[in-house]
C-alpha cells in the first residue's frame, strides 16, 4: 500500500508539469520575422510604414488586426499614443500574401480584410501611406497584430505579435556655402587678387595734339552668386576747373588733334596698349561697346563687365585714352574713375 501510494503521488506530479510548461506554448503562437520600418521619424510628420511578417500557422486566413497602442502586450488595455493619426491611411503596397483590402476602424485601429485562404510561411509586407506620427516621444508604441480565419477580425486568433518603434527630434545638421565676391583693382593684379602692384594713380604726362597720352590699370573679379556679377564705371571726364576733354559717348577710334577721352578693356593695337580679358572662366566678359579693339568710349555709369552666373576670378585690363586739341586751355586735367562690382545673389 505505501508502494502504490507514492506511483499515484509521482504521476499527479507529472502531470502538473505537463500543464505547467506546455501550456503556454499551445495557446500562444507569434508571427515570425517581424519588423517595422518608418521613413520619417519626426514627432507629428506624416509617414511611411512598412510592416513585414511571417505568417507561422498554415492555416485559413481571412483578416489581419493591426492596432496602435503605446503598450505591445496584447492583454493590456490599448491607449492610443498621443497625437498619431491613421484616419487617412492608405494601404499603397502589399507582398507574400495579398489580396487585402483596409478598413480603418478609428485613428489607431485598421483590419486588413480578404478573400479566406490558406497562408504559406511567406514574408509578407504591408505598407502604409498617409499616417501622422505619434508628438508623443517619451516613450515607444507599439501596432499589435493578430490574423483570423474570419473576414472582420473575430473569432479565435491564430497568430499574434507586435512591431515597437519611437518618434524622436531629429538631429539637425546644417552647412553653408557663403556669398562670395572678390574685387580688386589697381595698376597690375595677379590672375588671384591676391597681389595688387603699382597702386590706383597714373601720370599720362603732359597733353600734345600730335600724341595719344595712355594708361592702363586692370580689375579682378569673382563671385559664387548664381546669376554672377556687374561692374560699373563712374565719375566724370577729364576736366582742369571749367575745361573738360571731351568723353567719347559711342565706341570710335582713337584720332590724334581732338578732344577725346574713352577707355575699353580688350587689346588694342592703335594705340599698342590693353590686353584681352584671362581666367579660367571664359563667361565673364566686357559689355559690347568696350570691347572693340582700337575703338575707346566713356559714359558715366555704364556697365563694362559682367558675368552671367558663378565665376572665378577673372582679370580685365583697362586702357584708358586721351587727345587734346591745339586749343585746349592750358591747365592740369584730372579725373577720379570708380568701379563697382556687384554680385547678384
Amino acid at each position: 500500500m505505501p508502494h502504490h501510494l507514492v506511483y499515484v503521488q509521482t504521476f499527479f506530479l507529472l502531470s502538473c508539469c505537463f500543464v505547467i510548461f506546455t501550456a503556454p506554448t499551445t495557446i500562444v503562437i507569434r508571427f515570425q520575422n517581424r519588423s517595422l520600418l518608418v521613413n520619417k521619424s519626426e514627432p507629428g510628420a506624416t509617414a511611411q510604414y512598412k510592416v513585414s511578417l511571417t505568417y507561422t500557422t498554415q492555416t485559413t486566413v481571412g483578416s489581419l488586426d493591426m492596432q496602435f497602442c503605446i503598450d505591445p502586450i496584447p492583454i493590456d488595455p490599448c491607449v492610443t499614443p498621443p497625437g498619431l493619426d491613421i484616419s487617412h491611411a492608405v494601404l499603397s503596397d502589399q507582398t507574400g500574401e495579398t489580396g487585402y483590402s483596409m478598413n480603418i476602424l478609428s485613428d489607431n485601429h485598421v483590419i486588413l480584410s480578404r478573400t479566406p485562404g490558406v497562408v504559406g510561411q511567406t514574408p509578407s509586407t504591408y505598407t502604409f501611406d498617409n499616417i501622422v506620427n505619434p508628438t508623443y516621444t517619451i516613450h515607444s508604441y507599439s501596432i499589435r497584430l493578430a490574423d483570423y480565419a474570419s473576414t472582420d477580425a473575430t473569432g479565435t486568433i491564430i497568430d499574434l505579435g507586435s512591431v515597437v518603434t519611437q518618434v524622436n527630434d531629429s538631429i539637425l545638421i546644417e552647412t553653408q556655402v557663403p556669398p562670395i565676391l572678390v574685387f580688386c583693382i589697381a595698376q597690375q593684379i595677379d590672375a588671384l587678387c591676391n597681389q595688387p602692384i603699382g597702386g590706383n594713380y597714373s601720370d599720362l604726362g603732359e597733353l600734345d595734339p600730335t600724341k595719344t597720352l595712355t594708361a592702363m590699370s586692370q580689375m579682378g573679379a569673382g563671385t559664387n552668386a548664381s546669376n554672377g556679377y556687374s561692374i560699373t564705371v563712374h565719375g566724370t571726364t577729364m576736366a582742369a576747373g571749367t575745361h573738360v576733354i571731351d568723353n567719347l559717348t559711342t565706341p570710335t577710334l582713337s584720332a590724334t588733334g581732338n578732344n577725346q577721352f574713352g577707355i575699353n578693356l580688350v587689346a588694342n593695337t592703335s594705340p599698342d596698349i590693353g590686353q584681352d580679358p584671362d581666367g579660367a572662366f571664359v563667361n565673364a566678359l566686357p559689355t559690347p561697346d568696350y570691347s572693340i579693339p582700337n575703338k575707346f568710349l566713356y559714359r558715366d555709369g555704364d556697365e563694362v563687365a559682367s558675368a552671367p552666373n558663378v565665376s572665378l576670378v577673372r582679370r580685365f585690363t583697362v586702357s584708358y585714352i586721351v587727345n587734346s586739341s591745339p586749343d585746349l586751355r592750358a591747365g592740369v586735367y584730372t579725373t577720379t574713375i570708380t568701379y563697382i562690382c556687384s554680385g547678384r545673389f
